[in-house]
């Protein structure tokens, strides 16, 4: 197998970076984000915190949700 480098300014790489995001759907982009949130939660232990930030989320989209009907 052989393997090759490509050597690009860091403007070109960042224009690249940029047209690659616009091409993905926003589905996938969501998927991205999520599997990045997780990680980050299971890399800093951060398990509790996050399910009592869930929690409180929710309680305030209870509220939101009652004001409105």
């Amino acid at each position: 197998m052989e393997k090759t480098a490509k050597i690009v300014s860091h403007s070109t790489a960042e224009q690249e970076e940029i047209n690659y995001w616009k091409q993905i759907p926003a589905e996938e982009k969501l998927s991205v984000i999520q599997d990045l949130r997780e990680q980050y939660i299971n890399l800093f232990n951060k398990q509790k915190e996050y399910a009592e930030s869930r929690e409180r989320l929710r309680r305030f989209y209870r509220v939101i949700k009652q004001t409105q009907s």
